[in-house]
């Protein structure tokens, strides 16, 4: 007797026989790709504040070699956060950060109100548009310390002056953001409102301002970062008051610790106000995405 043929464990079917239910023909090279790995995701997440983190650490490394290397120029980390918690005991600082602050908020809140209003206006009126965009990008490159002699003769050392500096300082990036996103508003939403007589103030509301609100919000960030350099401005050049004006009393007295203490909080602050800003530019980025 011959040995019988060996067989397959799985038969194959013969060529032109239909697939069995329940089977898939797809080809290997269609299956869909599996996501990247959970470790990879947090990888790719953390690396961005693993490289800052990095960054950090070699910026005050660096600080620490010069303050040992010229303690009379340079004043070591420890040294500069001394001299701050010196200031917060005896309530310099606090007092120094409240007056800032107002001057900040005040200033700011006037570059916003004007801003975000002739900016709705330009958009309505296309004369005045037409005829002022020169002027608001003229004003918007003149340096506000060249102008504080003038300010200065016109308001005196108190705080309207210091306001009108702030002000002057954030209002030109809100008003052209505002401006410029009332004239992105489509025109077809424009010829609807018109088509179903919608009144002026229903334009504003149910088509200008949605659209608006989102560049504006864009200028608004922008205007936080300048209102702060104007704050500082106004407190150096105008009176010497708040964290400006601790700044340059420490500069006068070659106060290197404090100089460099309250150069950190600086930072630290503005760091803190544009996360802010950008908090709120993102929220309202959304309904860029939606009405538009």
């Amino acid at each position: 007797m011959g040995t019988p043929p060996a067989t397959s464990p799985h038969p194959v079917a013969p060529p032109g026989t239909p697939d069995p239910p329940g089977t898939s023909a797809l080809p290997a090279d269609s299956v869909p790709a599996a996501g990247p790995p959970r470790g990879r995701r947090l990888v790719r997440r953390l690396t961005p504040l693993a490289i800052s983190a990095a960054g950090l650490l070699v910026g005050l490394g660096l600080w620490q070699w010069a303050g040992r290397r010229d303690p009379v120029l340079f004043a070591t980390p420890g040294r500069s956060l001394s001299a701050l918690a010196t200031l917060t005991e005896d309530g310099t600082l606090p007092s120094a950060l409240l007056s800032s602050g107002r001057l900040l908020v005040v200033g700011l809140a006037l570059a916003i109100v004007a801003g975000v209003g002739f900016g709705l206006l330009l958009s309505r009126a296309r004369l005045l548009r037409s005829s002022t965009d020169w002027l608001l990008f003229a004003l918007q490159s003149v340096p506000i310390v060249a102008l504080a002699p003038l300010i200065l003769s016109a308001f005196g050392f108190g705080l309207p002056a210091k306001t009108l500096v702030v002000f002057l300082t954030a209002v030109f990036p809100i008003a052209v953001n505002t401006a410029e996103g009332a004239h992105r508003v489509p025109t077809t939403l424009l010829e609807v409102a018109r088509t179903f007589r919608s009144s002026e103030w229903r334009i504003w509301k149910d088509v200008l301002l949605p659209h608006t609100v989102p560049y504006a919000m864009t200028g608004v960030r922008q205007g936080i970062a300048m209102a702060f350099v104007g704050t500082l401005a106004a407190e150096f050049f105008l009176n010497a008051s708040g964290v400006g004006g601790l700044l340059l009393a420490a500069s006068t007295q070659f106060d290197s610790a404090t100089v460099l203490g309250l150069t950190l909080l600086v930072s630290v602050l503005a760091v803190a106000l544009m996360g802010c800003g950008r908090a709120v530019e993102g929220y309202f980025a959304r309904w860029r995405e939606v009405r538009s």
